[in-house]
């Protein structure tokens, strides 16, 4: 796929969620496993090209199952997502950008910038932007199909995965709570919480929704 164009979403959107129960767990020596290849990976090759070719088919996946609205990933996908959103946090808050930020806006040829490049300044700047307007804009209305097929998603990766590989998953589930208004979103934050206390997002996330603060579309 060209990453310099935009995700196309498909004609037929359908909504499918599969039961938790028919995906097997996910052992923790598997995915520690895989944590070291791709550390293995970072070091050998450098953090840019790992980052980006280990969540480049997963992301296609990503978004292909965001525009149809169903939220059956692939095992592999599921794998990729817990250990790299453990490992770097810049994968995470490409999959933050995809639920909150409307594709036409903010390409995979961004999100892969995002996952991949995180330190550069262009990427830190276009990041900020984009999520500044999104909280400040009262006209940004959230896609709720969008956000809701991810975090379908995102619950399945996170029942599958043992800790510590749950609580970023758990983490943006709480960020697009939040951003959807929605009051679970205090309890999936402290649910991380008490599993990492020093998860920053999930902090902050409780923080916002016990003070009351959220994006500016919930008082418009």
């Amino acid at each position: 796929m060209n990453n310099n164009t935009p995700h196309k979403p498909r004609k037929n959107r359908h909504a499918k969620r599969h039961a938790a129960e028919q995906t097997e767990p996910f052992v923790f020596d598997e995915l520690k496993t895989r944590s070291q290849e791709f550390r293995n990976d970072r070091r050998l090759r450098g953090a840019q090209q790992a980052n980006a070719d280990w969540v480049a088919e997963p992301l296609d996946e990503w978004l292909s199952c965001l525009d149809a609205g169903n939220t059956d990933l692939g095992r592999e996908t599921m794998a990729a997502f817990a250990v790299g959103m453990r490992e770097t946090l810049s994968i995470r808050d490409a999959l933050i950008l995809s639920l909150v930020i409307d594709e036409s806006r903010c390409p995979k040829s961004w999100l892969m910038e995002f996952a991949a490049r995180p330190h550069l300044a262009r990427t830190r700047t276009r990041m900020g932007e984009l999520l500044t307007c999104a909280f400040e804009d009262e006209g940004m209305m959230p896609d709720k199909e969008r956000c809701h097929t991810g975090i379908g998603m995102l619950l399945d990766i996170a029942e599958a995965s043992p800790v510590p590989y749950c609580i970023q998953p758990l983490a943006v589930i709480a960020y697009t709570l939040w951003w959807l208004g929605d009051p679970r979103a205090m309890v999936f934050a402290l649910r991380c919480l008490l599993l990492d206390e020093d998860c920053s997002l999930a902090a902050m996330i409780f923080s916002a929704a016990d003070r009351g603060v959220a994006p500016a579309w919930c008082s418009g």
